[in-house]
């Protein structure tokens, strides 16, 4: 995972230093695009040409539940050679974590140990996995609705963290009071964390849905925190936690401080004090993908996994 974490790190320090060109995430809506829950097929793209590549994840959703069919084709900035194609099922998965742990680790309290997920689902793992390589967590508190799921996911977590407190709760609001960290991975369309759970000190990462209509968190959550974002242009295109409240007049937008790049390169101040509420609003951007790509690419030509596909001299 601090492969990831660090790979994910490299590519926001592009956006932060203004190397970055970003294509925000599009849908191409089969059906139901006017509610967002419908099927699509979403495409993005970034350059980082400090880390030498570029490329275009694109993947299909809302086919079948819990389940994206996602391809990441990765070129060089030098030479414009397809270096790679990459499945990305399971580095969706990992990306996702690395980002909330890249977030955590400059936004989040120093002495942050105690950490409440709410949702247990299909990208709870690795949000878990990245904290807990950042940061020496003790406890760990999980809600979601389903109490099989609850348990399978505690069961997990006992097993891969050992020397952490474990506990099933049976409320959003008992993971998130007094916590430390907070993370919401779940597929809920209108808020399961009120702002007034928030304790002082408090990160949040809120990962979700990334639809206009959609939201995690209230309003109120959002106006208590200094929030950062992925990516500004994104963010104010789908991301129904801060669509919501804006269209509402209950947040400007200068109330985002900045994205992430702008925080790991010292261009604006996430945390300011230890009593601040920091709140990292994330949907998943191209710039992670490409950056984790470029990490598995190198990884995979020294290890000499993969085939290679000899495309010269194949005919137009």
């Amino acid at each position: 995972m601090l492969d990831y974490v660090d790979a994910v790190e490299r590519a926001y320090r592009e956006q932060g230093e203004g190397r970055l060109q970003l294509l925000p995430r599009h849908n191409f809506w089969v059906d139901g695009g006017a509610a967002g829950q419908g099927r699509s097929l979403k495409i993005g793209g970034a350059a980082l040409p400090g880390l030498g590549v570029m490329g275009v994840p694109t993947y299909s959703a809302g086919f079948r539940r819990g389940y994206i069919d996602l391809w990441v084709q990765l070129y060089s900035t030098e030479t414009g050679e397809m270096l790679a194609i990459l499945h990305g099922k399971a580095l969706s998965l990992w990306k996702t974590g690395a980002t909330a742990a890249v977030a955590a680790r400059r936004l989040a309290r120093a002495d942050a140990r105690v950490v409440g997920v709410v949702g247990t689902g299909y990208f709870a793992e690795t949000q878990v996995t990245g904290l807990a390589a950042v940061r020496p967590i003790t406890e760990l508190r999980c809600f979601s609705r389903g109490e099989e799921g609850r348990a399978a996911f505690a069961a997990w977590a006992r097993e891969t963290l050992p020397g952490v407190t474990v506990r099933t709760v049976d409320s959003a609001r008992e993971a998130t009071e007094g916590a430390d960290i907070l993370v919401t991975v779940t597929t809920a369309r209108t808020p399961v964390v009120e702002g007034a759970w928030l304790s002082p000190g408090m990160h949040c990462n809120v990962v979700g849905a990334h639809y206009p209509d959609a939201r995690e968190i209230d309003s109120l959550a959002v106006r208590r925190s200094r929030v950062v974002v992925d990516d500004l242009d994104q963010a104010w295109g789908e991301k129904g936690e801060l669509l919501i409240p804006l269209a509402a007049g209950e947040i400007g937008r200068d109330h985002v401080v900045g994205d992430l790049g702008a925080v790991l390169t010292g261009r604006c101040v996430g945390r300011t004090a230890d009593s601040d509420i920091t709140m990292f609003c994330s949907g998943g951007t191209a710039l992670e993908y490409v950056g984790a790509c470029a990490m598995l690419y190198e990884r995979a030509r020294a290890a000499g996994a993969g085939q290679r596909l000899d495309t010269e001299g194949v005919p137009c």
